[in-house]
């Protein structure tokens, strides 16, 4: 993908230019949560020191101290950077979360300096000698604490008008004389000035920051750029040092490790490996190859796939609209292809969506299939399988799946992956799903009780009378009223009057058209929106 990652919550991923401009990534969120609440620490512990301080050497000020406002403002501090420390040291929150609050306690503090600041009265006549505590403060913050430079300038910018407010409002509450206008102006540009100075500093080290994460090694593989980061893992594209040969590299979201249980931790770590193993036992051409997996240096458990240069059959209807029966005929047989390698290890995959399947330029040839993500198969004897899953997320994908999935069955075989196909199948004849309902526990509950209507009846486009019949056998409730195998469908789908129709030369001609090199939709990597899906898994 040749754009950029902006921010994502499980299934759902957008896009942007540049990733240290549009988001931070999970190593500088964790560093910066960790350097907040240091400094929470440091500002709780200096507000206590010199509120002990003052009332010892300048009893004249403890009627300023007293204040109700100043008063609530110095327990907010300290309260508020107790809150973040326990947040952080028992994961009550995700990091980016804590972030979030740390720009909020900025402000807090910033607004408990002034009104400190601005509760007594200055003398008209003596000159302003340095500045407000205030733009100290901000600078620390920035630089301490980095965040998306554009939050950093804004947070800042509201942090140094806390000044202003609070001398106009101890001004009106306190009776208290009024600063001149140049005095004013000397106190009020120095936390703005440094407001600035901020943003440089938080845009130049989230710089540094990436360009460290784009020179990172892992094994024999040079990372070059981020392709996307979903819900446990990020894909980064690289390249071999040694034969220059471009690859995908799918690395566990350091976050997920350092914010999860030490169990959700292994799960997550397991199922990739898991992952890796059976996609490095599968070698048809229409399963996309895994090169290498390994550790980091940071412990993070990776493995390298092929670059892929296409677009996910979910791209494909979304951009293109409902495809016509040849083509989808001509697809299909290729997953099956693919499937057919995978059942007959005793393998079912468990999670087929357009998402997860690409249709690819592989050397000369266009339309060529590749399926994605085996992170949720499973063997058909599974006896020696544990239960572990990730919290939060759920097996399968609610729009494709199978009758005994959705039933939680622990006997499962191929043709649950027949029945995903058939709704795969659907879902490209008519650019919609199956069933539309709205939330996933009712789409579940129409997959196993209601009957589908036709495809012909939810498209303009023709579909065959036949093919229509094989798309609605694939969604029979029952599996053994399914094909029996994926061959079994290929069979079927060969007797089709629309198969053989679409050709190579179709094929080249479409490509041409409407995905020549310089498309905006072309892909050349692996579809992060499937590489990145949460589920629970089965390890041995």
């Amino acid at each position: 993908m040749q754009d950029i990652v902006r921010a994502t919550t499980p299934g759902q991923m957008t896009a942007g230019p540049e990733e240290h401009d549009v988001t931070m990534s999970p190593r500088l969120v964790s560093q910066a949560t960790r350097r907040l609440c240091w400094v929470s620490l440091l500002a709780a512990t200096t507000t206590v020191f010199s509120f002990v301080l003052q009332r010892v050497l300048q009893p004249e000020v403890v009627p300023v101290q007293q204040d109700p406002v100043n008063s609530l403002a110095l327990l907010a501090n300290v309260l508020f950077a107790a809150g973040l420390i326990a947040a952080q040291r028992y994961r009550v929150v995700p990091p980016a979360t804590i972030l979030q609050l740390g720009m909020l306690f900025e402000v807090v503090v910033a607004f408990s300096i002034s009104t400190l600041e601005t509760s007594l009265p200055f003398d008209p006549g003596a000159f302003v000698r340095g500045g407000s505590n205030l733009a100290v403060w901000i600078i620390i913050v920035g630089f301490l604490v980095p965040t998306r430079p554009i939050v950093t300038l804004s947070v800042a910018l509201l942090a140094a008008s806390m000044w202003p407010f609070a001398y106009f409002m101890n001004m009106a509450r306190l009776d208290l004389p009024p600063l001149p206008l140049n005095r004013l102006i000397v106190w009020v540009t120095m936390p703005y000035l440094a407001a600035l100075w901020a943003y440089f500093i938080a845009k130049r080290v989230q710089g540094m920051e990436f360009a460290a994460q784009k020179a990172q090694d892992l094994g024999s593989y040079h990372l070059e750029s981020l392709i996307g980061r979903g819900g446990m893992g990020e894909v980064w594209r690289a390249r071999h040092k040694m034969l220059a040969r471009e690859a995908a590299i799918k690395i566990i979201r350091p976050e997920l490790v350092q914010g999860a249980s030490a169990r959700q931790a292994d799960v997550a770590v397991r199922r990739f490996e898991r992952e890796a193993r059976v996609t490095a036992d599968l070698q048809s051409p229409h399963t996309v190859y895994l090169y290498d997996f390994g550790t980091s240096r940071e412990g993070h458990f990776y493995f390298v796939m092929e670059l892929l240069d296409g677009v996910s059959l979910q791209k494909l209807v979304q951009t293109f609209g409902p495809q016509p029966g040849s083509r989808v005929i001509h697809l299909l047989r290729q997953v099956c292809l693919s499937l057919e390698e995978a059942h007959a290890s005793g393998l079912v995959h468990r999670d087929l969506k357009p998402s997860n399947i690409m249709a690819c330029k592989v050397a000369l040839q266009h339309d060529f299939v590749k399926v994605l993500d085996f992170g949720l198969v499973k063997p058909t004897q599974a006896e020696e399988f544990t239960h572990l899953t990730v919290e939060g997320v759920s097996a399968g994908t609610p729009g494709y799946i199978a009758p005994e999935i959705a039933m939680g069955e622990e006997r499962i075989d191929g043709r649950a992956d027949i029945y995903t196909l058939g709704c795969v199948a659907y879902f490209l004849l008519t650019g919609t799903l199956v069933f539309t309902e709205t939330s996933p526990t009712a789409m579940a509950v129409a997959h196993v009780q209601k009957a589908p209507a036709p495809p012909s009846e939810r498209t303009e486009l023709p579909v065959s009378p036949d093919l229509e019949k094989v798309v609605l056998q694939c969604l029979a409730k029952k599996a053994a009223d399914r094909p029996a195998s994926a061959r079994a469908l290929i069979r079927l789908l060969d007797a089709c009057v629309d198969a053989k129709q679409w050709c190579s030369e179709d094929a080249d001609a479409w490509w041409r058209t409407h995905l020549p090199p310089s498309s905006s939709h072309r892909t050349p990597a692996l579809e992060p929106d499937a590489l990145l899906q949460p589920s629970p898994v089965l390890v041995r």
